[in-house]
């Protein structure tokens, strides 16, 4: 079946004549970086005309389209990972970093907090994923509003992978929880999302930062976020399931320096030793997006110069 073609006035490459397309990576609550991106350019006076997102790019550039205020999303996400009920929820990985435990081999101590490590490790190779898909609709629930994905403030394309086919879907009409829980269905982690007949799951592990997505939708002046900058030092002793995770990052690294070709800029906040799982001081983290942004902020003004009136 192929993609469906929203109208030429709502389809994101199309919009963004006077303004720039955001392609936002994906990377866990690393994710909330983007919020400090949107801060920069609304401080900036920089039109956000479209947004192309993929698993927590998704999950941000949803929210922003809804609420269309940077400072209003913000207060949402902090809100939300500081809030007593999310404290509560206990969910596995939801947790605050230990100091002095980083890297990936930190990362899986996380993970599997709360349960046996064994237990976590036959779920995840004999069942469909490790976690339930209960705790990711939570976020989603808490952070995206349950309308359309036409329905947003501004047009928005959202990347998932079609695991049943091997193509990326483009997902750009249809219910936007379900769509944005697609696209962070991270593999062995969350399970997989029925939609519209299609399995869809994360896109992250193919396509992290859809640029060349982008640039197949018409978009112009692509201003990427890549959340992958920044390596935690491997730590002596790591077990086999850390090593592929860190492979797995590096291979994400490599792979969004190359679709950052297809960017005009490519901003990269410091997030290095901070697991996708990490959703504590997210001031720390919308920090260091905005950070990213004033530092690439001449050439995202450059772009708008070369705009045509």
């Amino acid at each position: 079946m192929p993609e469906p073609s929203p109208p030429e006035d709502r389809a994101p490459g199309r919009a963004d004549r006077h303004g720039v397309t955001l392609v936002l990576g994906g990377g866990g609550f690393k994710g909330m970086a983007h919020v400090g991106v949107m801060l920069a350019l609304e401080e900036e006076g920089i039109p956000v005309r479209s947004i192309i997102g993929t698993s927590a790019g998704a999950l941000m550039g949803s929210a922003y389209a809804h609420l269309m205020s940077a400072e209003a999303l913000r207060e949402l996400v902090t809100g939300f990972v500081t809030s007593d009920e999310f404290q509560r929820k206990g969910f596995v990985g939801f947790k605050g970093r230990s100091r002095g435990t980083n890297g990936v081999g930190g990362l899986m101590s996380r993970v599997l907090s709360g349960i046996k490590r064994q237990v976590a490790l036959e779920r995840m190779f004999r069942r469909s994923s490790a976690f339930g898909g209960a705790a990711l609709r939570y976020v989603v629930r808490g952070l995206v509003p349950n309308v359309h994905i036409e329905e947003l403030g501004l047009p928005m394309a959202i990347a998932a992978l079609d695991i049943e086919r091997g193509e990326v879907a483009l997902l750009t009409e249809g219910p936007l929880p379900s769509a944005v829980c697609a696209s962070s269905s991270v593999p062995g982690f969350f399970p997989p999302v029925e939609r519209e007949g299609r399995t869809l799951v994360d896109a992250g592990i193919v396509d992290n930062l859809p640029t060349r997505l982008a640039r197949s939708l018409g978009a112009m002046r692509l201003v990427a976020v890549d959340l992958s900058s920044g390596l935690a030092d491997l730590a002596p002793g790591e077990v086999g399931m850390s090593l592929l995770l860190r492979a797995q990052e590096i291979s994400t690294r490599i792979a969004n320096r190359a679709r950052g070709d297809f960017a005009d800029v490519v901003l990269k906040p410091d997030l290095r030793g901070r697991s996708w799982l990490d959703p504590s001081e997210p001031a720390e983290v919308i920090a260091a997006g905005y950070a990213a942004a004033r530092e690439g902020m001449a050439d995202i003004h450059a772009l708008l110069d070369m705009a045509p009136a």
